[in-house]
This record gives structure tokens, C-alpha cells and sequence, in this order.
């Protein structure tokens, strides 16, 4: 079983993070699967969840919210999801992308 970590691609993992991940997993069993700074779209992640499961993948969530939603998954929950994403430049010159104020849905499960 492959083991890969789901992280926005512009944060780092903690070295303490990366002890976790080696003691549980062993080192060199896990690698990065990065999401691009620009999001994903509902389609790229239900298809990413379509071949984590095709290939046996065992993703770990490097974010507080996947904990909570899987907490709630005993139970009837909503998601709030936007697709799109706005490009925003900072007083340094640096372009980061934003999720958009519009495209918002509600997705109930």
C-alpha cells in the first residue's frame, strides 16, 4: 500500500511531522502528493480519490479540516466547496492565489 501525504504545495512538512510519518510508515514508504497553490476542482478530486482507491493509496491529510469531516462522517454533514481561485499580488511583488468570494456550493452527504 502506497502511503502519500496531501499537502498544498507551497507548505512544508515539520521535521517533527516527518518523525511521525517515518516512525509509523518507515522512511522512504510515504511520499508527497502535492495540490497545486490554484486548488483542485470537485472533477480533479474525485478523480484523485478514484485512483487513490484504484491504487490502493493511503492518504494522509496534512490539514485540520479532512480530521473534523471524518469525525462527521458518521453522521449526515455538508460540505462547503469552491472551485475557483483568485490571483492576488502582495506589497513585496509576490502573486499568491486566493479562494475566489464567488463559486461557492453546498454539497451535502
Amino acid at each position: 500500500m502506497k502511503n502519500y501525504v496531501v499537502i498544498n504545495e507551497q507548505h512544508q512538512l515539520m521535521d517533527s511531522q516527518i518523525a511521525l510519518l517515518n516512525e509509523v510508515y518507515g522512511e522512504n514508504s510515504w511520499e508527497r502528493w502535492n495540490v497545486p497553490a490554484t486548488g483542485l476542482t470537485a472533477l480533479e478530486m474525485e478523480e484523485a480519490v478514484n485512483g487513490f482507491i484504484f491504487e490502493g493509496v493511503y492518504p494522509v491529510f496534512a490539514s485540520p479540516i479532512p480530521l473534523m469531516i471524518a469525525l462527521m462522517c458518521g453522521g449526515h454533514f455538508a460540505l462547503l466547496h469552491n472551485d475557483k481561485r483568485e490571483k492576488k499580488e502582495l506589497p513585496n511583488g509576490k502573486v499568491i492565489m486566493t479562494v475566489a468570494q464567488t463559486g461557492w456550493e453546498l454539497k451535502t452527504f
